[in-house]
């Protein structure tokens, strides 16, 4: 499996002594560092496959899986925290990211597409602190599920509420709140048929120029028509204005039939005009794929800024006429506000909140 993402690794994490039935099928383990998954967030859980024949657990499920047929793996889910956790297990969907590498759709109670093939599974699983727990489950690919390379995922996250917690403030009073989910998943990545038979293939449809404020920026739009994961490396050049710019291409992994937009920052790159590109990435054994044509990064618009209340601006395109009565009515819209705010003040207050004493 070339250029795929691997999840999380491992921490070493303290090995607590306890007796485990070797005839159970589920069985409370100490978090070891032969067991252990790094956990994410706030380091209270984490989740891993089974260490195999040689002691060491393998960063992700890797499964040869014929259509129709079924196989068994061992999850090990951790709590290497101070306090006991109840779980949420849920299956997830792999999918390509926006911009290249593997990312994860999870659902709790529900699944998509290969995740389906992923059963027996608990919905939820509660461990004391410093233990884990062993998980088997069963992935199951369909009949004549045409030959290629699959990724679904199991996902644990707390099942306890989340709370929001603050995560900025205007210092004038103003506070922005978030609420945050801390999950980690472990990828399972299924091979349906021999993969030395299936075909390895990337496309470059199309790449456009973008403009981050005064940053110019190739995107190259790259296309996995193939039946296996990749990811590529290599290069772009263009030329503009008789000077050679190169720049550095490295996507992540792009699942079969998806797609991503590589970003891929170009300083130097005029803005508003034309200029060529050739992009050349190499990937699979020995695999290459070329794009070649014309680009343009779009060039910002002037502005100018009004100045039209205290602390109020306003920002209009430098090349539009704005007319002065229209200035005027901004400024007087500004000030009516301010006036508003002040009266609502005042009216909230009331008249028990006056504070001059009068003897």
């Amino acid at each position: 499996m070339t250029g795929q993402r691997r999840p999380p690794g491992r921490d070493r994490w303290r090995s607590l002594a306890v007796a485990v039935a070797l005839a159970a099928l589920t069985a409370v383990i100490p978090a070891s560092p032969a067991a252990a998954a790094r956990a994410v967030g706030n380091g209270e859980f984490g989740i891993t496959p089974a260490p195999g024949s040689n002691g060491s657990p393998a960063p992700y499920f890797v499964m040869t899986v014929p259509a129709g047929r079924s196989v068994v793996g061992t999850a090990i889910i951790s709590n290497p925290g101070t306090r006991t956790v109840t779980l949420r297990i849920g299956r997830s969907a792999g999918v390509t990211a926006g911009n290249g590498g593997s990312a994860f759709n999870p659902s709790f109670g529900g699944c998509a597409g290969s995740a389906c093939w992923v059963t027996g599974l608990p919905g939820t699983v509660t461990l004391p602190a410093g233990m884990g727990d062993r998980q088997p489950f069963t992935v199951h690919v369909p009949a004549r599920t045409a030959p290629g390379q699959y990724l679904a995922g199991i996902t644990v996250e707390s099942a306890a509420s989340p709370r929001s917690v603050q995560v900025g403030s205007n210092g004038k009073g103003a506070i922005a709140r978030a609420v945050i989910i801390d999950q980690v998943t472990v990828a399972v990545a299924v091979t349906v048929g021999s993969l030395d038979q299936l075909t390895t293939r990337l496309q470059i449809p199309a790449v456009t120029g973008v403009a981050i404020g005064q940053l110019a920026r190739l995107s190259i739009l790259l296309r996995n028509t193939g039946q296996t994961f990749t990811g590529a490396r290599g290069g772009a050049s263009c030329t503009a204005g008789g000077q050679r710019y190169a720049y550095t291409v490295a996507a992540g992994t792009v699942l079969p039939h998806g797609q991503a937009a590589i970003p891929v920052n170009a300083p130097g790159l005029p803005k508003g005009r034309a200029f060529s590109c050739t992009v050349l990435l190499g990937y699979g054994h020995g695999l290459t794929v070329r794009w070649a044509g014309t680009v343009t990064v779009p060039a910002l618009p002037a502005t100018r800024i009004y100045h039209t209340g205290a602390g109020a601006y306003t920002v209009v395109p430098a090349g539009s006429s704005v007319p002065p009565w229209a200035i005027a009515l901004m400024i007087i819209g500004v000030l009516a506000l301010a006036v508003m705010a002040v009266l609502l003040r005042r009216l909230r207050r009331g008249p028990g909140h006056e504070t001059a004493k009068h003897g």
